[in-house]
């Protein structure tokens, strides 16, 4: 058979295995015909769709940019080649490319489309808002457009106008991707919890067995305190891929939250089974065996923990916090530190810093840090409460007293408060505390 016949061959094989979603397969074939005659700028085509379709986005590159070679004014090329170098980072290769697309066809939308994310990646979002308004010059009502644009709102925080861009994309394409998970990660960020179900739910009708859709759902689920709803979304997860750390893992903080600790144990146990590596879970292992009253094995788990840790502020702060709880002070004050570093306007962070010097017996910084918490939050009992501690410590009893004094104003039910206030003999005070609140002194207080 004639070698150009039997490449012919090859590639309408391989767009039948495409059309199947054996992608590995097509791309063996159009590797084989493209062996056979590599001047077919239409096959090199294919093969980057293909590699696309599989995520190996450098190798969709090469062959975008094969054929771009091949065909220098193949504006639909250039515009694939330039999202692919979009999602590698490579953000001025990419806009080069859509800029020569324009150039060659100014009314090929796509390139101005495709802009919008790739300005909104670099952080440029005047050049994102610009390049969607220059696209509705071509095309007065493109989805992709209202959609991309949607994420560079979202992505300056800017949630209800990103939600009404999405909202927009649905109206014109009701079947758009990812549309209706967007938004409802957006009402989510807007505390919108009940709306934010709904969108899961839509979207969820769509793609069924998109795990990572039941994850975060499953999460919402779990933060609106819907537990038993939670637990069957991961379960469903685990029905789609039963060796999924991350549904394990979701599981687990259910199980925490439910107080099942034999069980959140066994889940945890079995995520670093799946993955020894994966983030929080030696940290969650930790919090269940410290629950559990197993110190020495929590702190081992924690000491692996901040081992692996990488720089997310919240995860930082919680280990920091389990790693005060179980009396492992130098650890926690140096993970404590980054989180400071990373967010120094934060409050609890400044304030578990202090508490963290006090366990060291380093007290002047440790009050340091409480009074930063203060200012950030002046109504901030528990600094209060352990900047009076610290105070009796180092032998200051009239700003402990001052300090009690403002901790019992901000928080006159705690006990632990109370107890100190009768401690330092400011009886009449707390009285005082509850009149101002309209309130009378209960009866045990009345007999001290």
């Amino acid at each position: 058979m004639n070698e150009w016949v039997r490449a012919e061959k090859r590639v309408r094989r391989a767009h039948r295995l495409y059309q199947q979603g054996r992608w590995v397969e097509a791309a063996a074939e159009l590797r084989a015909a493209i062996g056979i005659n590599p001047y077919n700028a239409a096959w090199h085509f294919n093969l980057g769709v293909t590699l696309e379709a599989m995520e190996d986005y450098s190798r969709a590159c090469e062959s975008y940019s094969a054929a771009v070679d091949l065909e220098p004014a193949d504006v639909e090329a250039m515009n694939c080649l330039g999202v692919n170098m979009t999602r590698l980072g490579q953000y001025t290769q990419a806009l080069e490319q859509f800029e020569r697309a324009e150039r060659l066809d100014a009314m090929y939308e796509p390139c101005y489309c495709n802009r919008i994310v790739t300005y909104a990646e670099m952080g440029d979002h005047d050049a994102a808002e610009v390049m969607f308004y220059l696209a509705r010059q071509v095309k007065a009502e493109c989805p992709h457009c209202y959609y991309n644009i949607g994420g560079s709102f979202y992505a300056r925080g800017l949630y209800d106008r990103a939600i009404d861009c999405w909202e927009q994309a649905l109206r014109l394409d009701g079947q758009h991707p990812d549309a209706n998970l967007r938004i409802a990660e957006a009402r989510w960020a807007l505390g919108q919890l009940d709306k934010a179900r709904e969108h899961y739910e839509r979207e969820l009708l769509s793609t069924p067995n998109d795990v990572d859709v039941l994850l975060d759902f499953g999460d919402l689920l779990n933060e609106m305190g819907q537990t038993r709803d939670a637990r069957a979304t991961f379960r469903r997860a685990l029905d789609i891929v039963p060796d999924h750390a991350g549904a394990h893992f979701c599981m687990g903080e259910v199980a925490l939250k439910e107080d099942r600790l034999t069980e959140a144990e066994e889940l945890f146990r079995t995520v670093l089974q799946l993955d020894e590596r994966y983030p929080c879970a030696c940290m969650k292992l930790g919090q269940v065996l410290l629950r559990k009253g197993q110190g020495a094995q929590a702190v081992r788990y924690l000491l692996k923990e901040l081992r692996n840790c990488t720089d997310d502020p919240h995860m930082l702060q919680e280990l920091g916090q389990l790693l005060l709880d179980a009396g492992e002070a130098s650890q926690a004050n140096q993970v404590l530190h980054q989180v400071v570093g990373l967010r120094p306007r934060d409050a609890t962070a400044q304030h578990d810093l202090g508490v963290s010097f006090f366990m060291l017996n380093r007290f002047e910084e440790g009050i340091r840090h409480c009074r930063r918490a203060l200012k950030l939050r002046p109504d901030y009992a528990l600094a209060m409460y352990n900047l009076a501690l610290a105070y009796i410590e180092t032998g200051q009893k009239d700003r402990a007293r001052r300090y009690v004094s403002r901790a019992l104003l901000a928080a006159p039910d705690s006990e632990p408060v109370r107890r100190l206030s009768r401690r330092m003999g400011l009886r009449g005070l707390w009285a005082r505390v509850l009149s101002r609140l309209g309130r009378r002194p209960a009866r045990r207080a009345e007999r001290i």
